[in-house]
């Protein structure tokens, strides 16, 4: 049984990793994680797996980051492949969560609708109701921050 963790790759770090955090408080905590990167994120891949890899060790918990690279940014078919592909792949016993903060919004939009028409468990937002409070999730008092399950909402 494992807990799967999709996810985009962002220049902005926090997009990424403020949300896993908020699901591993939330207790999802994944022992793997997918990340879709593409050719310009090159320079910020390696660090984005390793902060994802320390937020799930402070868990107690061993989590593998694999990389899928987009060959072009744009490549929409790819990028639902991705989502498709990674629901598709767990078994009955999975549990399988969708991260749509991070990443261009087209990107987000396809791993929504891949997440909610291929049967994901949990499709999530973090949404912040204010920036005042920095960028580090940490750092911003829980009544002004919300992780959404898109599949409770929808």
């Amino acid at each position: 049984m494992a807990t799967i963790w999709l996810t985009i790759a962002s220049p902005t770090t926090e997009a990424v990793v403020n949300p896993l955090l908020a699901a591993c408080d939330d207790h999802f905590v994944p022992d793997e994680i997918h990340l879709l990167t593409n050719p310009g994120l090159d320079h910020v891949t390696p660090s984005l797996v390793s902060l994802l890899e320390d937020v799930v060790a402070t868990y107690d918990t061993t989590a593998t980051v694999d990389t899928h690279r987009l060959e072009a940014e744009t490549d929409y078919g790819a990028i639902a492949s991705f989502f498709v592909d990674s629901i598709a792949t767990g078994t009955t016993d999975d549990t399988v969560a969708i991260d749509i903060t991070p990443g261009r919004k087209f990107m987000s939009a396809i791993a929504f609708q891949a997440g909610l028409k291929h049967g994901a468990d949990h499709v999530f937002y973090l949404h912040l109701q204010s920036t005042a409070y920095g960028r580090c999730y940490p750092d911003i008092p829980r009544t002004n921050v919300d992780l959404v399950d898109f599949t409770e909402v929808v």
